[in-house]
């Protein structure tokens, strides 16, 4: 009898504690869902956990509009987490802009233009892999990501961005010819 009393507490205080922790989760904004996904949000909710609410029961229509009225892809990008490409990827995939602005940003640039800021190769690869414009201009710097990276390396000769100018060539010059 007794442990059968100890059985049925211990269940209570579980189903509670995983209706707090449920109701916590889906209250949460699209942005700190995320954070949370990452294990980068600081709460003591499991980054399992809110992957899992987040892959089965988020990134909805709303979502996405929200997530893209804000920082869009950048905001996922910017994550220090290595699970960020595959969330990204799924983003994506529902529908979230691969070019889309950085409206927190006071130049609205694209996530291909940040990552030349960022000096990131691998950035630069995973946008353009995903169909990232590299002859978008942003309105801000009134600039190509290719242009915007030949200027910064010229100008700075403490980073290196030949690796970037040479991907963003290349596929610049894809595009160029496919408008022709």
């Amino acid at each position: 009898m007794k442990n059968k009393m100890l059985l049925a507490g211990a269940s209570v205080v579980f189903l509670g504690i995983s209706s707090i922790i449920f109701y916590a989760i889906s209250q949460m904004s699209i942005q700190h869902l995320i954070l949370c996904s990452s294990n980068e949000s600081g709460t003591r909710i499991p980054s399992g956990l809110c992957n899992y609410y987040m892959l089965n029961f988020r990134i909805n229509a709303s979502d996405i509009n929200d997530l893209g009225e804000g920082a869009g892809l950048d905001y996922i990008l910017n994550l220090e987490s290595p699970d960020k490409y595959k969330i990204a990827e799924i983003f994506i995939s529902r529908g979230l802009d691969v070019n889309g602005v950085n409206h927190f940003s006071n130049k609205d640039v694209t996530p291909l233009h940040s990552s030349v800021f960022y000096n990131d190769v691998e950035r630069v690869n995973f946008l353009i892999k995903q169909g990232a414009d590299a002859n978008i201009r942003s309105e801000g710097y009134e600039m190509t990501a290719l242009e915007l990276a030949e200027k910064l390396h010229k100008d700075n000769d403490k980073e290196d961005r030949s690796e970037i100018i040479r991907i963003l060539s290349s596929v610049s010059n894809v595009h160029q010819e496919v408008m022709q």
